[in-house]
């Protein structure tokens, strides 16, 4: 009746306010949330009354009533039919949680899956059936096809008829409604439900819309019947089944893969077996922000996808792959896609996820070790379509190995976590600056220069970041000003932020104050948060010097209250943002006392994968730490742990234990959260600044963390599918009392409670007023450019044009005497900062000179030098001076004629890949390098002691310089061990007589050798092995490999080795072989299988020679001969049958496998037997209803065959 539209409609949304406004709870509403919260952490609950449980109930289905009048009126893509969708779903959820006897015959948890579905939150649903048990086989069918688990709803239909093969006839249905029973009709719905929601199932798994059509018209006609025959709540279950099945169709991928098919038609089978192993991993129906980034794939060419963490941007990256690489490709083989990931554990991670879903189409490879290309990187030479996967910090070392080799194929520019090009506008990027170790600007530098070298590649930005930086990114992105970003604030799961209130002698309170980003309150209590009572014992009295540190007290409660919470498999991350050896500590003596043997204990997995796992991993922590280390301490208590200074192959296992749920609870610094995708139920967050070294102050300074860094951190909390709760925590530790009983100590750690809540309640504003409005950003070339301009007036009092003027000639060596040695004066940071803009400068001007083979004078660089500034970030972001482009130009002619004037010195430069000031103060050191790298010929020969003393020496000729060699802190202990250094070196590299570190200065040792032996020294290393290579080579598009790469540089092999021996703390290059290539799992055991090589190489060679027993060539041949060459036979994909049910017509029929006594009995998706074979002779195995079946009767023997093998 649409003249009553208007009215229906003012009913519903007078509805939808009153009680399904988002984020705002009504009071009974809040309560049945905290209820269900408190019911899923397994802690005492509030008070509830059945009258309670009514009231919910009948308001949800108020609110499905609201969502139907709004999708008749204004469509079934409502929005606000979906805000009564989501709202009704929550409800049906809170009571469910709340283990109520609703005495419903429709279980809650299935309603609410529906409703959740329904309001464009399928995660959410997914997750809800997870954690919820499903009584009998029709709610498991029921639950299976309400999360998208269509292999499930097969596996599910398949045991039914397998106990009802009696009725697996045509003449089934109509012989059930004619027998005698009271219950006779609702059998037969029953069994029509089976088959329809099989067929359903099965026809959207395959994408096959005709078959999908028919199932659903008749789901239509069982929801006739129930609405007439059942009672209101099977009724209302049928009703909201048929509406998910309409929806899947709309959210089904194999619409946007046809789509993407139209552009290369012979492509169109391979995209169909994308889509259908897409539905084999629950991913086929697709969430809201991946419909609308695979929409902008299909339409645009290059576009940004901002949306929150864990909305899946991974498979919108991974279908522009295909589309670029295997569609637009043409019959251009060897293309090349380049994935910039932000850290080197994200770049693994993407590694595995792409290997698993397109490595039969693409190599997929990743670069992000010690060297700059690797003993396995075959795609340099491949003709096949290449992923390579890099941090850009070796991207930009390949750019200067390979860089017109590398722009001649590259089709598609990848850039994840983009955000991470924003800068914070504060003194430590100044530092960073002028110290040249500023990410920011070595993202937005190289991906700008490549932008401007290969304007014609397609690019995608993926950020989990919106605000400010979302328009800034996609316009530099695109290219375009009217750019807009694909954005959607769809999440996978319930987003809470709040505070966890501690204090002495009672157990801690959670105050959820922010829900998906918005303010969550209870109506008509403005003041009042949502707050639960954890209800934890409270934790056992510590000794006086654990409670005279407020924030030592803190930690601990919060450890505390975390080992009470894992019970039943969740898994709780406690992020520190500074000092994690001090928290590793507090941590390790709290275990020990006495008091703390009561809390839950940890104890190893059973499962023999996983225990091996664990024991793998702390075997590793024994190796790179020692056995007294607090890394290994806390393992034995379950508690993993992760810092950036820890070395990489520990970083990489203690993901594993944590993503796998081995250890349930994680102490982390921010950079294990660097995009990697881990399962996080809560998150304790407990310190809001983080602590850096002030150089120039010499002193330790701190920072508030970025709001832009909590959400990302916020986002890892919940992931769906890996927790086993509705939402992701993320909650900040609060103190509330003073810990401590002195009267001296009291009065300070109130101040610093007063101060920690201040800090708290400054981020949690800002956290809101970002969702709010969007502000305004900067970019880190507009940042250095500024910080010049800024301290040249300060210092030198010069500005305006004569600052312009100023900066087109000045050298750092005429601003300070102490320029490119990482000085703490001021005016040497000033040059510092001018030779950071020069590198900038002189990469992009070199690499314009190497790819494009022409000259840079006059009004060609300044023609380039603009065109190089129109592609930076800088350009695009919000208000940037004009004066900035100007000076860009200005400077960059200055390099090319004045400053770097000489074509082979800027060439040499480059190739370093220090700033060129820098540079030219390293090229001093470089004839005596190369000189030891030359003559390391014996290197296989000599004992461990002569091997250390050559590092040693190579060392002895950085040590000395802070611009291009080791930089500590200007504190005694960090002055210590530089004074000390080769001691380090020694315990590091495994050298004779070496003398580990104390537990407490573990970390330091670590930083020493991330800091200034893996990358200083391996930078200087790798940037000598480079002009090497530079020098040998006869032209820029000749390819590096390991036949001609001792040729080419004029180096032994120790050369080629010198870094990664370095990377992994040893000093024999099999063993580093043997650890990356993964065929051990700590050094000793590479020098055991050290062995095993040796007896191969006396075994296959008449004269071993020093430089074989290092040879990479040798290592592989040796590793491929233990992978001996048998082959496995080839798989049955068919099977005779005896058709049986059908007169095979048809041809093909889509059939599932039924396997009862001695015989197979095919049958369609609804449940109708076509065909038989013998079970003897069945020759698939496992989980077969993952897998797809096809009968062929066009031939003279009928047969079945796999079409498709899921995952197992």
């Amino acid at each position: 009746m649409p003249d009553l539209d208007p009215e229906r409609v003012a009913l519903a949304a007078e509805l939808q306010r009153q009680i399904g406004s988002e984020n705002e709870l009504t009071p009974v509403q809040a309560r049945a949330f905290v209820r269900g919260l408190q019911t899923g952490w397994r802690v005492p609950t509030i008070q509830w009354r059945q009258e309670e449980t009514h009231s919910q109930y009948d308001d949800a289905k108020r609110l499905l009533n609201a969502a139907s009048i709004f999708r008749s009126v204004e469509g079934k893509h409502s929005q606000n039919a979906r805000f009564c969708y989501r709202r009704a779903a929550e409800l049906f959820e809170w009571l469910s949680r709340g283990g109520d006897d609703s005495e419903k015959s429709a279980p809650l948890e299935l309603l609410a899956a529906a409703a959740y579905q329904l309001g464009g939150s399928p995660a959410m649903s997914a997750a809800l059936l997870s954690i919820s048990e499903q009584d009998s086989p029709g709610e498991r069918l029921f639950a299976y096809f309400l999360r998208a688990d269509f292999d499930g709803v097969i596996g599910a239909v398949t045991d039914f008829w397998r106990e009802n093969l009696d009725i697996t006839d045509r003449e089934a249905p109509q012989r059930i409604l004619q027998e005698d029973g009271d219950d006779k009709v609702g059998w037969f719905a029953t069994v029509e439900l089976v088959r329809v929601l099989g067929l359903l199932a099965d026809s959207i798994r395959r994408g096959e819309v005709s078959r999908f059509e028919l199932a659903k018209r008749k789901l239509e006609a069982i929801d006739r019947v129930a609405s007439r025959s059942f009672d209101e709540d099977i009724s209302l279950l049928v009703t909201l089944l048929l509406e998910v099945a309409d929806a899947y169709v709309d959210a089904n991928i194999y619409g946007p893969i046809r789509q993407l098919g139209e552009i290369n038609p012979e492509r169109v089978s391979r995209l169909e077996r994308f889509a259908r192993g897409q539905f084999s991993r629950g991913r086929g129906i697709l969430w809201t922000s991946q419909i609308d980034g695979l929409k902008r794939l299909i339409e645009e060419e290059s576009f940004a996808l901002c949306t929150p963490t864990g909305s899946g941007k991974t498979l919108v990256a991974n279908l522009a792959i295909v589309k670029e690489l295997l569609l637009n490709a043409g019959d251009d083989e060897g293309a090349l896609a380049l994935y910039l990931v932000p850290s080197r554990a994200l770049a693994s991670e993407v590694e595995a996820k792409l290997s698993s879903e397109l490595s039969n189409d693409v190599i997929v490879t990743g670069l992000y070790g010690g060297t700059d290309w690797g003993v396995t990187d075959y795609w340099l030479e491949a003709d096949e379509p290449t992923v390579l996967i890099a941090t850009v910090e070796k991207a930009d070392a390949l750019m200067r190995y390979l860089g017109p080799l590398l722009l001649r194929r590259l089709r598609l520019l990848i850039v994840d976590e983009a955000h991470q090009v924003v800068p914070e506008d504060n003194d430590r990027t100044q530092d960073d600056f002028a110290e040249h170790s500023s990410r920011p600007l070595r993202l937005e530098a190289f991906v700008s220069r490549l932008l401007s070298r290969a304007p014609e590649i397609v690019r995608v930005a993926l950020t989990a970041v919106a605000g400010g930086a979302a328009t800034p990114v996609a316009r530099w992105i695109e290219g375009r000003e009217e750019a807009e970003p694909v954005g959607s604030n769809y999440r996978s799961t319930r987003q809470i932020i709040g505070s966890f209130e501690v204090a002495p002698d009672r157990s801690g309170q959670m105050l959820l104050e922010i829900l998906n980003g918005k303010p969550l309150f209870v109506r008509g209590r403005d003041d009042e948060a949502v707050y639960i009572n954890v209800r934890t014992p409270p934790m056992p009295a510590l000794p006086a010097s654990m409670r005279n540190s407020v924030f030592r007290f803190t930690q601990l409660d919060v450890l505390w209250t975390a080992q009470h919470l894992i019970e039943g498999g969740r898994r709780v991350l406690i992020s520190v943002a500074q000092q994690p050896e001090r928290t590793m500590g507090w941590f390790k003596d709290a275990l020990l006392l006495p008091a703390w043997e009561d809390a839950p204990q940890f104890e190893r997995p059973n499962d023999e994968d996983d225990l091996r796992r664990f024991v793998k991993t702390r075997e590793a922590c024994v190796d790179y730490c020692g056995e007294e280390s607090y890394e290994v301490a806390l393992l034995d208590h379950g508690i993993a742990t992760n810092h950036g200074q820890m070395p990489q192959r520990i970083r990489r296992l203690m993901v594993d234990l944590i993503d796998r749920g081995i250890c349930p609870i994680t102490v982390a610094t921010a950079t294990l959260t660097e995009g990697v995708n881990l399962p996080f139920d809560l998150i304790f967050v407990t310190a809001l600044k983080r602590r850096s070294f002030n150089s120039v102050l010499n002193q330790q300074i701190e920072n508030p963390i970025s709001t832009s860094e909590f959400r990302n951190l916020a986002g890892r909390a919940g992931r769906p599918g890996a927790g086993i709760g509705m939402e992701g925590i993320t909650l900040v530790a609060v103190p509330v009392r003073p810990s401590s009983s002195a009267r001296g100590t009291i009065p300070t750690q109130r101040r610093q409670i007063a101060q920690m809540q201040e800090e708290w309640r400054t981020l949690r504003q800002s956290l809101l007023a970002e969702e709010l409005e969007r502000v305004d950003i900067d970019s880190p070339l507009a940042l250095l450019m500024d910080g010049i301009a800024e301290r040249a007036r300060q210092l030198l009092n010069i500005e305006g044009d004569e600052f312009l003027d100023w900066l087109e000639g000045v050298i750092p060596p005429e601003i300070s005497d102490e320029a490119g040695r990482a000085s703490q004066d001021e005016e040497a940071r000033l040059a510092d900062s001018i030779d950071e803009l020069d590198g900038v400068l002189l990469s992009a001007l070199e690499e314009l000179q190497r790819i494009d083979e022409v000259g840079l004078e006059g009004t060609e660089a300044e023609a380039a030098l603009s065109a190089i500034w129109q592609k930076s970030f800088t350009a695009f972001a919000s208000a940037q001076e004009a004066w900035m482009e100007d000076a860009f130009i200005r400077r960059g002619q200055a390099i090319i004629d004045e400053l770097y004037p000489d074509r082979d010195e800027r060439s040499r430069l480059y190739q370093y890949g220090f700033t060129p000031y820098v540079g030219r103060r390293f090229e001093t050191v470089v004839p005596t390098v190369l000189e030891y790298l030359r003559n390391a010929g014996d290197y296989g020969e000599l004992d461990d002691a002569a091997r250390l003393a050559l590092f040693e020496e190579l060392g002895e000729q950085v040590e000395g310089d802070r611009g291009y060699g080791f930089r500590v802190r200007s504190t005694a202990t960090d002055q210590e061990m530089l004074d000390n250094w080769t001691d380090i070196l020694k315990w590091w590299m495994r050298g004779p007589e070496a003398e580990a570190p104390a537990p407490e200065n573990l970390r330091s040792w670590q930083r020493f050798v991330s800091e200034n032996l893996e990358f200083r020294l391996g930078v200087g290393l790798g940037a000598v092995v480079a002009r090497a290579w530079s020098d040998g080579v006869d032209g820029a598009l000749i390819v590096p490999s390991l036949e001609a790469w001792r040729e080419t540089t004029e180096l032994p092999w120790f050369g080629f080795w010198a870094r990664e021996l370095i990377r992994w703390g040893t000093l024999d290059p099999f063993v580093a072989f043997a650890l990356a290539e993964g065929l051990v799992g700590t050094r000793d055991e590479g020098e055991e299988l050290r062995l095993e090589f040796d007896e191969w190489l006396d075994a296959t060679r008449d004269a071993v020679v020093s430089e074989d027993r290092i040879d990479p060539q040798l290592f592989l041949e040796w590793k491929r001969s233990l992978e001996g060459q048998a082959r496995r036979p080839a798989r049955r994909r068919r099977l005779d049958a005896q058709l049986d049910g059908t007169n095979g017509e048809r041809g093909q029929y889509s059939v599932i496998p039924v396997v009862s006594d001695e015989s197979i009995h095919w049958i369609d998706a609804a449940g109708f037997l076509l065909a038989r074979s013998q079970a003897d002779d069945f020759p698939f195995q496992g989980l077969v209803f993952r897998d797809d079946f096809e009968l062929r009767t066009d031939r003279e023997q009928p047969v079945v065959r796999r079409t498709f093998s899921g995952l197992r």
